[in-house]
C-alpha cells in the first residue's frame, strides 16, 4: 500500500512537471506568433517607407539639378559682373 502511495505521488509530481512544460511552451510559442506578426507588419511598413524615401530621393535629385543650373548660371553673370 505504500508503494502505491508513493508511485500516485510521483505520478502527481510528474504531471504537474509536464502541465508547467505545457504552459510554458504555450507562453512561448504565442510570444513568437506575436513576434512574427509584429515583423509583418513592420516589414510592410518599411515597404511603404521605402516608396517614400524613393520618391524624396527623386526629388532632392531634382533640386540637386536645379540648383547646379542655377549655380553655373550665376558663376557667369558673376564673371560678367567683374569683368
Amino acid at each position: 500500500m505504500e508503494l502505491i502511495n508513493f508511485y500516485k505521488l510521483l505520478l502527481a509530481k510528474k504531471q504537474d512537471k509536464i502541465t508547467d512544460q505545457i504552459s510554458r511552451l504555450e507562453i512561448g510559442l504565442n510570444t513568437m506568433q506575436s513576434t512574427t506578426d509584429k515583423v509583418d507588419d513592420l516589414k510592410k511598413l518599411l515597404e511603404i517607407k521605402m516608396v517614400d524615401v524613393g520618391i524624396e530621393i527623386e526629388k532632392t535629385n531634382e533640386l540637386i539639378e536645379v540648383v547646379g543650373k542655377e549655380s553655373v548660371i550665376a558663376e557667369k553673370e558673376s564673371g560678367e559682373a567683374a569683368v
